[in-house]
């Protein structure tokens, strides 16, 4: 009796993820993760120089600052292309001046790019309609001022853990995995934010947090295990990925798209739309 319960059991995950793999190529889910890799890929990089310029116009960039872009922001990246990408975003940000006004209108274009296309991804996996070009291009900007505004937000959070980490003395395995609990709870919010802004109509929240958890958790396993790897892969693998970053980096966003699209399909699921809208 138990032994039929376990296949049928079984047997309905698979017809259950199987119905779920077809109904994501149906909407041309591995496309839109490629299209969505490629903007995050050319849209996050610009958003981080305008975030670091920003700050050294500010504050001179600061060392917290680059601190929190090195050990959080680029930590996936191989060190030695890491440290190449920082000394150019921060020299650049040391001439902000030099950049101009035109300089600054296509990077602010191209940043919003990156979350048209996050809109337009994530409304296709929704089945929810897109909204009008006006509007959309307003939802894009704010989405941009606030990913810029998250950004100082976590340096900020970023330092003052440091500063009572030295005060107080904490373990270093507390450290490592409070930093992995907090920016894992940071982005499944910032996913289910995404979620209700894009589906246009009213999800199930309990189901709908929980898929967001879940990509969470899948995001934070899949960057340590990465980075474990890259780190600990050999000397020449190293060098490899330094010379190769791009691909690096490429690798990492589009494994991203899929699992913030696949995400996506699964909140459709648990919360599908009327007939009526």
């Amino acid at each position: 009796m138990k032994k039929g319960r376990k296949r049928t059991f079984f047997a309905s995950l698979g017809r259950g993820l199987g119905d779920l793999l077809a109904k994501y190529n149906r909407r041309n889910g591995p496309l839109l993760a490629k299209g969505l890799g490629f903007s995050f890929l050319f849209g996050l990089i610009p958003l981080l120089f305008l975030s670091v310029s920003l700050a050294g116009y500010l504050y001179r960039v600061a060392p917290n600052l680059q601190r929190f872009i090195t050990e959080e922001f680029l930590v996936f990246i191989p060190s030695q292309a890491r440290a190449v990408l920082l000394s150019h975003i921060t020299t650049a940000a040391g001439n902000w001046s030099a950049i101009g006004i035109l300089g600054i209108l296509i990077l602010l274009g191209v940043s919003m790019a990156l979350f048209d296309s996050i809109e337009r991804a994530l409304a296709t996996m929704l089945s929810a309609p897109r909204r009008k070009f006006h509007l959309g291009r307003l939802i894009s900007l704010a989405l941009m001022v606030g990913a810029v505004l998250c950004f100082f937000g976590a340096a900020a959070l970023s330092t003052t853990a440091t500063y009572f980490r030295n005060a107080i003395s904490f373990s270093p395995a507390l450290v490592y995995w409070g930093g992995k609990v907090l920016s894992g709870l940071m982005f499944a919010f910032i996913l289910l934010g995404l979620y209700y802004l894009f589906a246009r109509r009213r999800l199930r929240f309990w189901p709908t947090l929980g898929i967001a958890l879940g990509a969470s958790l899948a995001w934070q396993i899949i960057v340590s295990l990465g980075s474990g790897l890259i780190r600990y892969a050999g000397r020449r693998v190293v060098i490899y990925g330094a010379l190769a970053w791009v691909t690096v980096f490429l690798i990492y966003m589009r494994v991203l798209a899929e699992l913030i699209l696949f995400s996506s399909l699964l909140v459709s699921r648990a919360s599908p739309p009327s007939e009526g809208e």
